[in-house]
């Protein structure tokens, strides 16, 4: 009998070891919280919060790893100096390696809110943003690109 029970019980534990790692090589994203309003003050900042995951834990370091972040605007009327913002490339701060925490992008409205052109009829002077964001580590696995939700900058 108890040779009939040993292999269940060599399969039942090593089927529970294996299922406790859930974490991938690469790096993920997911949206934790943003702003969603921003007002029309060009001191006002807004923010992106994502939880990150990562198998290996090895997001810190100043030069080795980066976050990528880029704005799309999501107007369909004209704005002075176009559609499009340049994607941003900073190096991560150093903290501790682990596994799994919390990202935040602060950013500043008055870097991303553009003015309407003028004689475009209408009154709506706000702009609406989201925001892709991704994450490298240092070993260069990049994680999947992560977009916020819209985040509406209020115009003058």
């Amino acid at each position: 009998m108890f040779r009939k029970l040993v292999p269940l019980i060599l399969i039942i534990v090593v089927v529970a070891a294996c299922g406790k790692d859930n974490f991938n090589t690469k790096p993920s994203l997911k949206l934790k919280n943003q702003s969603r309003i921003v007002p029309a003050d060009n001191e006002a900042v807004f923010f992106v919060n994502a939880e990150y995951t990562d198998k290996e834990g090895d997001l810190s370091g100043i030069r080795d790893s980066s976050i990528y972040f880029q704005a799309v605007l999501l107007n369909v009327r004209s704005v002075i100096g176009g559609p499009t913002y340049p994607a941003a490339y900073a190096s991560l701060p150093e903290f501790p390696d682990k596994r799994s925490g919390e990202i935040e992008l602060r950013l500043d409205r008055f870097a991303y809110y553009k003015q309407i052109q003028a004689n475009q009829g209408g009154t709506d002077a706000n702009d609406t943003i989201v925001v892709r964001i991704a994450i490298k580590d240092k070993a260069g696995n990049i994680s999947d690109t992560l977009t916020s939700d819209p985040i509406i900058l209020l115009g003058q």
